[in-house]
């Protein structure tokens, strides 16, 4: 009979965790940010002194117009083929849609909508580029950078031309 292999008892050596790199954090957390506080500014300036009630206010015309060009930020932002937009466009409307009803119940869409998804946001930012993530989730942390992104965006427009 075969000897049996010998056993290496020695310790295994932990590796250290990787960075994300400046390509996947331009991506996942600048970008959708960035899209977010134009899209905020915009809304603000053009949209907003137009409304009669006030809504859709920034944030909620932020996430509305991400979802009109979700097929756009599909391609851009993920390495998914065209095709699955769609599973995109369901991340971004598995939030946007209650996060647009939390911004239209006033200040406690302040809160939950800007500081809860913030510290959500953030844990995710920290996190989630580790893994190989469907376009769903990857939609779902893209729009919270434009949701965030959106009320700073306004909140910045109003605060220097108002």
């Amino acid at each position: 009979m075969g000897e049996a292999a010998p056993q290496d008892n020695a310790p295994v050596e932990a590796h250290p965790p990787r960075s994300a790199t400046w390509a996947e954090t331009w991506v996942n957390v600048v970008f959708p940010t960035l899209f977010g506080m134009v899209a905020g500014a915009f809304w603000q300036a053009l949209v907003s002194p137009h409304l009669t009630y006030g809504l859709p206010n920034p944030p909620q015309g932020g996430l509305l117009i991400m979802m009109l060009f979700s097929p756009l930020l599909h391609r851009w932002l993920t390495p998914h083929p065209p095709s699955m937009w769609l599973d995109y466009l369901g991340g971004i409307a598995a939030l946007a849609l209650p996060l647009m009803f939390v911004w239209s119940t006033g200040m406690g869409g302040f809160v939950c909508g800007g500081y809860l998804t913030v510290v959500l946001w953030i844990w995710v930012s920290t996190s989630w580029w580790r893994f190989h993530l469907p376009p769903f989730r990857l939609a779902i942390w893209h729009t919270m950078g434009v949701n965030i992104g959106a009320l700073s965006g306004s909140l910045l427009y109003y605060s220097l031309v108002m």
